[in-house]
């Protein structure tokens, strides 16, 4: 019931896992990932299972194979899983069972692999990694590719209704959750590709914004420096670029000029977020009674 992939970036080393159904909330379900350890898609007639247990054995330092073949043993209903493994190393593992819904096939590649049930046309596996090979930029942008061209050629039978990506670091965290890059679902859709690629594009944009909360930045009791002050205004203008109209980066430039002591140019930032949200109006004077921001 749903078509997806798990995948290493040779670049960065991060892990990540993606997946489009005409099924409810997919991401809950099938997408599984752990810092430094690997990721899962379980789906068919699923067994979330497989992803906490397939993780587990990933992290005891098994080869993805090893732990696929565990998982399957253990399952008097391997017939109707389809399951795909990557770990921190890149390699591979997959199982489609004997007793999924037609279409069903999957296909590997250097760190991929995709696979898919009830698709709606052969081949949809293979132009997922194909398009993820290929493609150019971030790790995110190139798992919705993936997703993007497994729909083209056919997608789910039935139809779209949920999306999910999932990104974890290269390196171990603890705990785990400290490692997770993106975790972005549609659960329910018309187009839900569509609007993963909208939530990916905020996503990038708020991880822009994210940089300013450096301490001193735009709290504490000290100015910040100048370095710092430029690092924060470049990330803060590309995140306006990525969310045009909003007032959440103008809010935050006039914030970090007030604190660098530049209160011409933080008055007209504040002007423009007010416009845009009036509600900002009040923030602005609590910060100034709190403290925050010079009074002026």
């Amino acid at each position: 019931m749903t078509f997806s992939i798990v995948a290493r970036d040779e670049r960065t080393g991060r892990l990540g896992v993606a997946a489009a159904s005409h099924f409810l909330g997919v991401g809950r379900l099938a997408v599984w990932a752990r810092p430094g350890v690997g990721a899962v898609a379980t789906q068919a007639f699923v067994d979330p299972a497989y992803g906490p247990r397939g993780l587990d054995l990933l992290a005891e330092g098994n080869s993805p194979r090893y732990a696929l073949d565990r998982l399957i043993a253990d399952d008097p209903d391997q017939g109707q899983r389809q399951v795909a493994l990557v770990d921190a190393a890149g390699a591979v593992a997959v199982h489609t069972g004997r007793h999924c819904y037609a279409e069903a096939e999957h296909w590997t590649g250097p760190g991929v692999s995709a696979q898919g049930n009830m698709l709606g046309a052969p081949g949809i596996p293979r132009a997922m990694v194909e398009a993820f090979l290929d493609a150019e930029g971030d790790f995110a942008g190139r798992l919705l590719a993936a997703l993007r061209a497994g729909e083209r050629a056919g997608g789910d039978a039935r139809g779209r209704q949920s999306a999910s990506l999932y990104i974890v670091s290269a390196n171990r965290a603890e705990p785990p959750v400290a490692g997770v890059e993106v975790d972005l679902r549609v659960d329910d859709h018309d187009d839900p590709l569509e609007e993963l690629g909208r939530l990916v594009e905020l996503h990038r944009a708020y991880v822009d914004i994210g940089v300013i909360f450096t301490p001193g930045v735009v709290s504490g009791d000290r100015a910040p420096e100048d370095d710092e002050v430029a690092q924060a205004l470049a990330a803060l203008s590309r995140a306006a670029g990525l969310l045009p109209g909003q007032a959440e980066p103008l809010m935050w430039t006039a914030i970090v000029l007030a604190r660098a002591g530049r209160l011409d140019e933080a008055a007209k930032a504040s002007a423009e977020a007010v416009a845009a949200n009036p509600d900002l109006g009040r923030f602005f004077d609590r910060l100034r009674e709190q403290g925050v921001v010079p009074g002026a």
